[in-house]
């Protein structure tokens, strides 16, 4: 099981910018060619410059190829909005937070209402370190395999109304926190690119170049030796399912030159 840790708030942490800059670095200028032929027709973030303010935007983000996990990506709560996001995290069944940025708000407020906050920072615009991509994928096996361990006589209506969600969140939620759901959809089946397309379709403007290029180039099952909620062996129908559907998720989602 991952790390879990906590962060009390206090006025010694160091201010996080509450403003996201929107620039071309989300441009496929750096990205291979044939890479970038395929993005061409992704959906692209604004090229506005300037700085926008962040909005309390909350994008869910519902895997294809399973219902035993969801992901929500947000912007950066603070102490003052936290109110509005704790209902949002509360009303879409949220078990954890993930922070890769530096606290902003006090972690016991999520904590005393049974959400269990994850301090996982990395540098802003960067790819995750393997030590953190470690941490996020035995979160989501983990919240997987307790869904599934949880309810064995639960029927076939109430497993579709409470799947567990996992929130993640970085400043203004479009590089540091998609790429790490991007990667665990990438452990669930999808195709590489096709995450960076059906997540850049719920949430504009995600990913700059370097990330799309890492997510491009990602081996699935080298840091996590086994399919998602199938256990250490490897086996069960965790493996049958993603094997099941890998071609069928290849054709929905591809993307076209």
């Amino acid at each position: 099981m991952s790390t879990m840790s906590s962060s009390s708030a206090s006025s010694s942490h160091a201010p996080v910018s509450m403003f996201r800059s929107v620039s071309a670095e989300s441009s496929t200028s750096a990205i291979n060619p044939s890479t970038a032929a395929r993005l061409q027709r992704l959906p692209t973030p604004p090229r506005s410059p300037g700085l926008v303010p962040l909005g309390r935007q909350l994008t869910l983000i519902e895997p294809p190829m399973t219902k035993e996990i969801r992901f929500l990506i947000l912007d950066c709560p603070t102490d003052s909005t936290l109110p509005f996001y704790l209902a949002e995290l509360k009303r879409n069944n949220v078990t954890d937070v993930v922070r890769c940025c530096e606290p902003t708000y006090r972690a016991e407020t999520l904590q005393n209402e049974g959400i269990t906050v994850h301090d996982w920072p990395f540098r802003d615009g960067a790819v995750p370190p393997v030590n953190i991509i470690k941490n996020w994928l035995q979160l989501v096996d983990t919240r997987i395999v307790r869904r599934r361990s949880s309810s064995p006589s639960a029927s076939e209506e109430e497993e579709e109304a409470a799947p567990p969600t996992v929130a993640v969140h970085c400043v203004a939620g479009l590089g540091r926190a998609p790429i790490l759901v991007a990667i665990a959809m990438i452990e669930l089946g999808m195709a590489n690119l096709d995450t960076v397309e059906f997540i850049r379709r719920r949430r504009r403007g995600c990913f700059n170049s370097n990330q799309i290029q890492y997510i491009d180039g990602y081996k699935r099952g080298k840091i996590l030796k086994h399919t998602l909620g199938s256990g250490p062996s490897g086996s069960g129908s965790g493996s049958s399912a993603a094997s099941g559907l890998k071609s069928g998720l290849s054709k929905m989602f591809r993307l076209r030159a």
